[in-house]
């Protein structure tokens, strides 16, 4: 019996899969160059591959992908250097001479002021936070646009504008050139995608912050539970449609319009969710361990991440996404032109039959 519903689950949830995957809308790839043949080893010997073979390209890459996330940076900066709670000391306007109690933790006294209103103050510094790393993400967007294109190339195996080195004489990729040959021709879409996430970010994070307040003030209210739970929802499915649109910008340049690029990462989502989840916390996963109670590793870590962190989060994306372009997208398309071409003969054949003419006898008197 339980294998029974469980095939009946399968068969649902593939029936499921097979009405979304129809909707796809299919297009070639915007590839530059001929597609090479399936590499060995699989995708996740291909991800360690690149990155090994090109490391130092794909640091200049992260490099020059830094200088787009410098708002980003300057926001961790200054919440580093002053923290919330002096933030929210200067924000509320009591200047910077009131003592500081539980300091790190998020609690602080000040004359005549009560606990609960230190962290509410103090729950304004996040809200702004957030409402400034999202205009943050939009602006890594042109960066991104860059750093996604070389990454493309390169999982692609494409070949990169190249100069001699005068010490070797071999040809060596001029990755400067081609990242910002990325931002020119990309930056349009990806700063909107960019900036769209950001929004939802922001608004998804605020809202619960919204219930957080609600529980400092002595108890949330239906509204704040409710905020609560549309915040939940809008993080959750707002990040895995990004990450799958992302890469799209490039791989689809001109062959899909935006809106078709959303449609695809929707419905890539909905029907891969456990993967793409599963490939969002390896990619971002990383960025958690800044929260470690530690200058010492938190800097450590930080050097790490400012020297690879945007590399290896952006070229998990791509590989995933030319995993699911190569498997599903492009095999429907395929698929579709073979359809299309046997219809094309049939009809070719009818069209060269020539239709037989009746003879006609005539009677003999």
């Amino acid at each position: 019996m339980a294998s029974q519903q469980n095939n009946t689950k399968e068969r649902k949830t593939s029936k499921f899969k097979l009405k979304l995957l129809a909707a796809m809308c299919l297009q070639p790839e915007a590839r530059n160059e001929e597609k090479k043949g399936g590499y060995p080893g699989g995708r996740f010997k291909r991800f360690f591959d690149t990155y090994k073979a090109n490391s130092a390209n794909l640091m200049t890459a992260n490099a020059l992908t830094l200088i787009f996330a410098l708002p980003i940076l300057a926001i961790i900066i200054v919440v580093s250097v002053f923290g919330v709670e002096r933030l929210g000391y200067m924000l509320a306007g009591l200047g910077n001479d009131i003592p500081y109690l539980m300091s790190d933790v998020g609690i602080g006294l000040s004359g005549g002021m009560s606990i609960n209103e230190a962290k509410l103050y103090m729950l304004d510094v996040y809200r702004l936070i957030f409402l400034a790393v999202g205009v943050g993400i939009a602006i890594l967007g042109f960066g991104a646009a860059g750093h996604i294109y070389i990454d493309t190339k390169l999982i692609w195996g494409e070949s990169f504008i190249t100069k001699k080195d005068k010490k070797t004489g071999a040809d060596v990729p001029r990755i400067v050139t081609e990242f910002f040959r990325g931002v020119k021709n990309y930056w349009k879409e990806m700063v909107i995608v960019f900036a769209g996430y950001g929004i939802f970010f922001a608004g998804g994070v605020n809202l619960i912050l919204e219930f957080v307040s609600g529980v400092w003030s002595g108890g949330a209210n239906v509204g704040q539970w409710f905020a609560l739970f549309i915040g939940c929802i809008i993080l959750l499915a707002a990040t895995p449609v990004f990450f799958n649109l992302v890469p799209q910008v490039v791989s689809y340049h001109k062959t899909l319009n935006l809106a078709q690029k959303l449609k695809n990462a929707v419905i890539y989502t909905l029907a891969f969710p456990i993967p793409t989840y599963i490939m969002i916390i390896f990619a971002f996963g990383p960025y958690a361990l800044m929260a470690i109670n530690s200058p010492i590793i938190t800097i450590l870590i930080g050097m790490l991440l400012i020297a690879l962190g945007m590399t290896f989060t952006f070229l998990i994306m791509t590989n995933y996404a030319d995993h699911n372009s190569e498997n599903v997208c492009q095999m429907l398309y395929e698929n579709m032109r073979t359809e299309l071409s046997r219809k094309e003969r049939k009809e070719k054949k009818k069209k060269d039959v020539k239709p037989v003419q009746q003879v006609k006898y005539k009677k003999k008197k």
